[in-house]
């Protein structure tokens, strides 16, 4: 269970926003530096480039019932150039298979 939470965190960092709608809640909420975006708005925002690659370290998980958290620091890649260093949790619950809930980064 948690190896598959697990993959569908680090496939999320990747993915394309038709991906994403299939694996979050409508009403899902995130949390960035740069402000707060919930459902549709998320979508838009994926619509942009995405990270080429994802490394998670220090990783913890709490699971209860229909619901699991991640916390784990991540550094993210674009081919470009850029690069994100933040500390992750993530709310998963489980609705018809896992569905991200609530995502929070803080820049590190």
């Amino acid at each position: 269970m948690s190896d598959d939470l697990w993959r569908q965190e680090e496939i999320w960092w990747t993915m394309g926003a038709a991906e994403a709608a299939r694996r979050m809640a409508p009403n899902c909420v995130m949390v960035f530096p740069e402000g707060i975006i919930q459902g549709a708005d998320i979508l838009a925002r994926l619509s942009g480039p995405r990270w080429d690659a994802i490394t998670m370290t220090e990783r913890h998980m709490a699971e209860s019932g229909d619901m699991a958290v991640l916390a784990y620091r991540a550094e993210a890649r674009r081919n470009d150039g850029t690069l994100r260093r933040v500390l992750c949790s993530s709310s998963w619950l489980r609705l018809d298979g896992w569905r991200l809930i609530c995502h929070q980064q803080t820049a590190i």
